[in-house]
């Protein structure tokens, strides 16, 4: 599952400089990008993509117009705001009295048709999709911001693969006003199916699909089940099992943290090390010398 091509090329009708990009740490579940704006932008057009676009103020200020469906409507952006476009909807923008820095999130169409099949008995998909200029929502928002971290640590495209069709979920039901179809209870016994496969393969790169096969259920419902549940999403207990092992290894003090790191299915000792500081609150080597 990718972003359209168009989404992909997208930097190619935007005025700001593109800072970053989760192509390029290997994410394919979305598209992530950071971009540094002008102090002002004549008028500009983003054509039309198969995914649904969320773009974050994350510094500076502007005031901006953007001509939806016909219609110009007008906002004073500050750090925090956020505006989005529709599956297949073009947009013209321009804006003035400011330099500022975005995040653009591409949610691909792939990961919005199959999150609403397994959430709603009807097709809803796109129009009911957010389409504004000016949009309020703080867990959005923060999930960004996550998202941007995660980037730069490197961390896996499961947690971004997660992150998707978490925000792609609440998008549906908390704003498009998609109800929730009855769904059969699942219980405990799958999440402890998946608890033993995470553990015998914490060495092994690992997708949200293997996961979900496991279970017998579908990526969308999986995330759901793992919060109910476990409180956490897969992603996040994944790691939290990787560090628990890790610091098994650690205590038994007969690896080194590169060997360790490898062990626990980090390919880099940085991101390893930062993850661990992460859940332990020192790093590796810290932690070493403290049951030492």
């Amino acid at each position: 599952m990718t972003s359209s091509d168009a989404a992909l090329n997208a930097h190619c009708h935007l005025p700001g400089v593109m800072t970053r990009c989760s192509w390029r740490v290997g994410w394919r579940a979305l598209l992530l990008r950071g971009y540094r704006e002008p102090s002002e932008s004549d008028e500009f057009t983003t054509p039309a993509t198969a995914d649904h676009l969320i773009v974050l103020i994350v510094e500076g200020h502007c005031d901006i117009e953007g001509r939806y469906r016909g219609t110009w409507h007008k906002s004073s952006h500050r750090a925090g705001c956020m505006r989005m476009t529709a599956p297949g909807e073009e947009v013209t923008f321009r804006w003035r009295n400011g330099a500022h820095a975005t995040l653009h999130l591409h949610l691909p169409e792939e990961i919005l048709r199959s999150t609403l099949a397994n959430l709603a008995d009807r097709d809803v998909y796109p129009a009911s999709m957010p389409h504004t200029l000016s949009y309020d929502d703080d867990l959005i928002a923060k999930a960004l911001l996550y998202l941007s971290a995660a980037m730069s640590e490197g961390v896996s495209d499961l947690y971004a693969e997660t992150m998707a069709h978490f925000l792609t979920g609440h998008l549906l039901v908390r704003h498009a006003k998609v109800q929730p179809r009855a769904t059969k209870r699942i219980d405990e016994p799958r999440m402890r199916r998946v608890d033993e496969f995470l553990q015998e393969n914490l060495g092994n790169d690992i997708s949200l699909d293997d996961i979900a096969s496991v279970a017998g259920i579908s990526r969308f419902h999986l995330v759901r089940l793992s919060r109910k549940v476990h409180g956490e999403t897969p992603f996040r207990r994944l790691t939290r099992m990787r560090i628990e092992e890790a610091k098994r290894k650690l205590q038994a003090g007969r690896e080194s943290i590169t060997q360790i790191a490898f062990a626990c299915g980090y390919d880099n000792p940085a991101h390893f090390a930062s993850a661990f500081h992460r859940l332990v609150g020192t790093s590796p080597s810290g932690y070493r010398k403290q049951i030492r």
